[in-house]
């Protein structure tokens, strides 16, 4: 599901800030901190559960963050294209050399 949400310039200055320090999506610290607030907020332990559950990064998203393609700003790596493209194939040359070896 998409959602698009209306941020205050101080806000989302905030939230870019917290995502470069900590190498983290912005959607990620949303789908957090929603969860959490739901959580806070109903009784029902059902939800709770189905919560808890749903804030479990993806299979994607640990992916790409093990190919450090998340929060490469934040590490200095740049976001560019190419920069993007020479991490991806310096993940595959390392993951064959290991399959090579092994």
């Amino acid at each position: 599901m998409t959602l698009t949400v209306r941020l205050d310039a101080a806000t989302e200055s905030a939230l870019e800030r917290y995502c470069a320090e900590r190498g983290v999506t912005k959607s990620l610290v949303v789908q957090e901190s929603l969860a959490v607030y739901l959580l806070a907020h109903d009784k029902q332990p059902d939800t709770a559960r189905a919560v808890a559950a749903a804030t479990e990064p993806s299979d994607n998203y640990k992916a790409f963050a093990a190919a450090g393609l998340i929060g490469a700003v934040g590490l200095g790596q740049g976001s560019d294209k190419a920069a993007v493209r020479t991490r991806v194939q310096q993940a595959f040359e390392q993951r064959k050399t290991r399959r090579a070896g092994a």
